[in-house]
């Protein structure tokens, strides 16, 4: 069995960090602040649907890097 993280690295500071943080916890999205950084994690979005409802509600692609990682049930890939 093969499970994921989608992990979302919000490059936007200020306000509209803020507002992308909202947005995330929104989604379901676990948010935390990581050296000076705001990081999100989910196991159950994937980061097709996590981008794709991210620039509907108007946030760009500069604003924030996704990452996924798959993990094996005995480890990681």
């Amino acid at each position: 069995m093969v499970d994921h993280v989608t992990h979302v690295d919000v490059d936007a500071v200020g306000r509209r960090a803020s507002e992308l943080a909202r947005a995330l916890t929104a989604l379901g999205f676990s948010v935390r602040c990581k050296r000076g950084r705001t990081v999100a994690d989910s196991s159950a979005i994937e980061a097709q649907d996590a981008k794709a409802k991210l620039r509907a509600l108007g946030f760009a692609d500069r604003e924030y890097r996704i990452f996924v990682e798959y993990v094996r049930q005995w480890g990681f890939l």
